[in-house]
């Protein structure tokens, strides 16, 4: 009977052996697996909020794209670019506390047609003064990355062509950037 008894212990302790490392492979598999989703999409949305819109090859929604696509017509396949009208540099304090940090920007108006270019210089101090101000309610950490700069783009078009009737600002280009 003790003999027995000997034999029943070791098979009951030769089997948690077999399937702990069972299931420590099991728990393993799992781990990594979920490492892989968390990573997967964690990328995904790195990609759609912070990658693509830096590049430029996220949808837009809304505000001035949305703008530009009802009054636009005659673009034809988006490589031409319009009629471009240079501005003179800005030179703004960032909303930082003490007001010691500014901007330098320099930038070009692309229109939608040369027929608005009239339109445009006829309203370019109330431009100017939205520029100003647009630039000034930003700090430097909104506009140091590339998306704040794209942000900042799309903003000063939005401002700008809510205030156009004969056509749109299709983009800004920054020839200027400086933060200080």
């Amino acid at each position: 009977m003790a003999a027995e008894e000997k034999k029943e212990k070791e098979t009951v302790a030769e089997e948690p052996k077999g399937g702990k490392s069972f299931v420590k492979i099991i728990i393993i598999v799992l781990v990594i697996l979920i490492l892989l989703v968390v990573l997967g999409v964690g990328g995904l949305i790195a990609w759609k909020k912070y990658i693509a819109p830096a590049i430029g090859m996220a949808p837009h929604e809304g505000g001035a794209v949305a703008k530009k696509d009802k009054k636009e017509e005659g673009d034809t396949d988006g490589t031409t670019l319009g009629p471009m009208l240079p501005l003179e540099p800005f030179i703004v304090n960032l909303a930082e506390p003490g007001g010691k940090r500014f901007i330098k920007v320099t930038m070009e108006m692309e229109l939608g047609s040369k027929e608005m270019e009239a339109e445009v210089k006829n309203k370019l101090p109330q431009f100017k003064d939205h520029i100003i101000t647009v630039l000034s309610s930003k700090t430097m950490d909104e506009v140091i990355t590339a998306e704040g700069k794209f942000k900042l783009k799309e903003e000063i078009m939005a401002r700008i062509n809510q205030n156009l009737k004969t056509g749109v600002v299709k983009n800004v280009f920054f020839t200027e950037f400086v933060v200080q």
